[in-house]
Order: structure tokens, then sequence, then C-alpha cells
């Protein structure tokens, strides 16, 4: 079948569409923050492979969830609520422990506890870095939403080439989430210690008010479903 103008503006409305959708429940640059008091002293390169390969688990992990995520709930029998309430759990957690850390001040020391810490810290780069601190359960939930956008509300041939333009946009949304956390250390450095303090902590409590708002929604549609049957 030849391509047409709504299949080409199908595909170029998908990439805005999906990264706009997807960048206020990444939220790269607080989550930019979280990442870099969850990795202090660890050295350059390392942090820099770090974000590299939190970005590339970003996109693998959303790409999955767009293409199966919907097959993978149902044949383990989890709906979106539950996802919600466990994930959002797990992200206020995160959120509470970051808003109770000891400001560490000792940045550029090289004790072999940092030279084991700088070892083991690749071993965080899927959970909990890419999931749930960066691609968490709202994440999920809205590109699931995405999905079924692109299925219910366009032909065959249009949603291909709308599934197209969201894996752009989330491609897209991949490489937001690696130059924010890239360049995290720079902010840091503009900032200053106490600004980057005061950074990290409204990060951390705004990642707990997430988690929160992410186990309520789910909490809500649990009960909204037993009302219902």
């Amino acid at each position: 079948m030849p391509l047409d103008v709504n299949s080409i503006k199908t595909f170029f409305t998908a990439i805005p569409f999906s990264y706009m959708a997807l960048f206020p429940v990444l939220n790269p640059l607080g989550g930019a923050f979280i990442i870099l008091a969850m990795t202090v002293n660890t050295p350059e390169p390392l942090y820099l492979q770090l974000c590299k390969k939190i970005a590339i688990n970003t996109f693998i992990l959303l790409f999955i969830v767009l293409s199966a995520g919907t097959y993978i709930l149902e044949f383990f029998g989890i709906n979106i609520p539950i996802v919600q309430v466990g994930g959002g759990l797990v992200v206020a957690y995160i959120g509470w422990c970051l808003l109770n850390q000891t400001p560490d001040t000792t940045s550029g020391s090289t004790t072999s506890a940092t030279t084991e810490h700088s070892k083991d810290i690749m071993n965080l780069a899927f959970y909990p870095l890419t999931m749930p601190i960066t691609a968490g359960p709202g994440c999920m939930a809205v590109t699931l939403t995405i999905s079924a956008h692109e299925t219910a509300r366009h032909s065959f041939h249009s949603t291909l080439l709308g599934e197209a333009g969201v894996i752009v946009g989330l491609i897209l949304s991949a490489l937001t989430v690696y130059f924010c956390y890239r360049y995290a250390e720079n902010i840091k450095q503009r900032l200053g210690e106490n600004g980057t303090h005061v950074i990290v902590r409204l990060s951390a409590f705004i990642n707990f008010c997430i988690g929160l708002q992410i186990t309520w929604h789910g909490i809500t549609a649990l009960i909204a479903n037993m009302n219902g049957s």
C-alpha cells in the first residue's frame, strides 16, 4: 500500500505526542539529581558509562512495554492498578530514603570502600536506577496508553507508522535522559554545594510524592473495579 498524506501525518504527530506525554513522568531533570545522589564518589568514566546504560535500558524497557506490555501483564494476570500500587510504593520508598540520606561531602575520596562501591554501581543500572527511578510505573502506564491510542484511532497501515513515530519518541526520550544525567555534575557545580543539596532534597521529596500519587491512583482504580464488579 502506498504512503498517503494521512499516514505520514500520523508518523510525525506520534513523535511529539509520545515525547511530551512521557517527559513529565520521566522527569529527567529531577531524576538527574536523584541519580547523582545515589552515585556519590563514582569515577567520571564509570558514571558516564552508567548514564549511557540507563538511557539504553530506558528505551529497551519502554519499547518492550509498548510492543508487548499488555500481553505480558495478561500472561501473569497483573493489571495496571497493581503495577501502579507496587511500583509507586518502591518509588516512594526510594524518595524517602534519599530524604533521610546524610549529605556526602567526601567527593574525590579514594578509599577502598569507594573503589568497591564503584565496582558494584553498574549492578544498579537497571534496578533501581532505570526502573523505577527513571522509568517507573507511571511511564509504563503512559506507554501502554500511547500504544492503545495508536491502535484504536488509526487504520492498520497508519498504526504501523504511528508505532514507528512512537518509537522515535522513545528514542528522543532516552536521549533526553542521557543528556540530563550526563551533565548533572555540570549543573551541580554551577549550583554549588548548598544549592545542589536543596535540589537533591527537593527532587527526593517530589519523587516521594510521585510514588504516593502513583500508589493512590492504583488504589482508587482497584476500588473502582471492585465497586463496578
